[in-house]
């Protein structure tokens, strides 16, 4: 945990203090049946435990609440009624997103908590990206690809925002100011106009150019488009790795050199020949005639917001007051899965061929430095409601005690204490039943009958096996949970 400078006066009493609230009950029970059985898949417990919490969610956390069943349904394979709850979660978003003022007044009096939860970017964005494994598992890739597109097009939305936010204005931004100043002097971020990093999905670029290639038995692949989204992808995921110390997957320059040879970009494959000579690759005249089986992996569980508790000092009227206000920050997320081998064997049960997966999109780290964004504004805004709320309070007192005697000063007191009670609490929601992060791995094969098995590493080290038959230009999606 990182602490801030204070007076040293005042040092015992301006202690950094730090709750660390656990995931609520759904979510205990939601990872306590997050079991995979061979054969089977997941346990149909993950979607009654979410229906039966439906209740502790209130009217303003319907969005989280379909996030969470559309988590839970999409976890189990029911594909058509996950994605009929992200759609319900897009909805409800879209009309969200034009904020109403008198709510953001009424947040300014007491707490975030009294706003609609509409969830960060990349939780926004994260409602796409799976639900492209909707349609993806029923073999809708056009389906698949329209959600991957719908990723770029929000997060281009969303940043055009973020250099233009401000205060709710009026006298509330009389305080802005004094916040500023207060945090400034104690080393505390805090910036309404912090630009956010999470401007682009390596993930999701790369996903659409899969999506475009799974195209060629409809005869709708495109090309050019494929290459410029793996293209993409490439320029992201090296942009990641400086932002999240993350790796550049193996697996994006061979789709990248086949799109693009089959495109017909020859110079351009020529450059991307000579900067990877170590690449093997098949082309496209090849590729189409394999049958693709893509795997995905959910791996562990994303980090939960908790409180975090700050006390200044702060001359009000004469008087040293003290500011209080909860902010939230990142606690636990990451996963022990490291990665997964696919090993595809034929009737007679010999293997001939195997793959390892490969972290493709580390959301944990995506989500934190997101939130970290986030939250220089976040703690601006809290300060702001502290000193309002302060100065309330001092006045109250002191008119209490110019007309009311004893009881009213002690009725002031009361009033204000009461106010601090219900309004001086972070806004904790979060998307907890995410991953921390996706694995992908493709196995291109000919075609026919097979037997798969995803052997876990790490995790709950469990095995899955499958059977399936992949036609000539055929994708399959295939997927592995793991909640540890």
């Amino acid at each position: 945990m990182r602490s801030f400078p204070l007076y040293p006066g005042i040092l015992a009493i301006s202690l950094f203090l730090v709750s660390c609230a656990p995931p609520v009950s759904q979510y205990r029970h939601y990872y306590d049946a997050l079991s995979i059985y061979p054969g089977t898949g997941p346990d149909p417990a993950l979607v009654r435990t979410i229906k039966k919490a439906k209740g502790s969610y209130p009217d303003r956390d319907m969005i989280l609440y379909w996030m969470d069943s559309g988590m839970a349904h999409n976890v189990v394979g029911q594909f058509a009624d996950s994605e009929r709850e992200f759609r319900d979660a897009e909805r409800m978003e879209r009309r969200l997103f034009t904020k109403s003022l008198s709510r953001i007044a009424l947040s300014y009096q007491t707490n975030d908590l009294v706003l609609p939860f509409r969830g960060m970017p990349f939780e926004r964005v994260m409602v796409n990206l799976v639900n492209s494994f909707n349609y993806a598992g029923q073999g809708d890739w056009n389906g698949a690809l329209v959600e991957t597109r719908k990723i770029r097009e929000k997060l281009v939305r969303y940043n055009r925002r973020y250099p233009k936010a401000t205060l709710a204005g009026g006298h509330y931004s009389r305080s802005e100011s004094i916040a500023q100043e207060l945090l400034a002097s104690h080393n505390i971020p805090s910036n309404i106009h912090q630009l956010n990093h999470y401007t682009d999905d390596a993930f999701a670029r790369f996903l659409s150019g899969v999506y475009q290639e799974a195209g060629v038995n409809s005869g709708g692949v495109d090309y050019q488009s494929a290459m410029i989204s793996y293209r993409k992808a490439l320029d992201v995921y090296r942009k990641n790795a400086v932002l999240y110390g993350t790796r550049v997957p193996t697996f994006v320059v061979p789709a990248l050199l086949r799109a693009t040879d089959a495109a017909g970009r020859i110079q351009l494959r020529s450059r991307l020949v000579r900067a990877y000579p170590s690449v093997t690759w098949v082309r496209e005249s090849t590729y189409e005639k394999q049958g693709h089986i893509v795997f995905v992996g959910y791996d562990g569980r994303i980090f939960h917001l908790a409180s975090n508790r700050i006390v200044l000092p702060l001359p009000l009227f004469g008087t040293l007051s003290m500011v209080s206000f909860n902010v939230p920050r990142a606690v636990g997320g990451g996963t022990s899965v490291s990665d997964y081998r696919i090993d595809i064997a034929d009737d007679r049960k010999q293997t001939i061929e195997s793959v390892r997966s490969e972290e493709a999109e580390n959301l944990d780290a995506i989500g934190k430095t997101n939130f970290q964004d986030h939250l220089k504004r976040i703690v601006l805004r809290e300060a702001v409601r502290a000193i309002l709320k302060t100065t309330e309070e001092v006045i109250a007192q002191r008119e209490g005690e110019r007309y009311g005697g004893i009881l009213g000063y002690l009725g002031a007191m009361v009033l204000g204490d009461a106010a601090n009670v219900i309004s001086d609490e972070a806004d904790t929601r979060s998307w907890q039943t995410l991953p921390a992060a996706f694995n992908f791995a493709e196995a291109d094969i000919a075609p026919g009958s097979y037997w798969i098995t995803v052997t876990e590493s790490g995790g709950s080290g469990h095995v899955l096996k499958q059977r399936v038959t992949l036609t000539a230009g055929q994708y399959l999606l295939l997927r592995d949970v793991d909640g540890r």
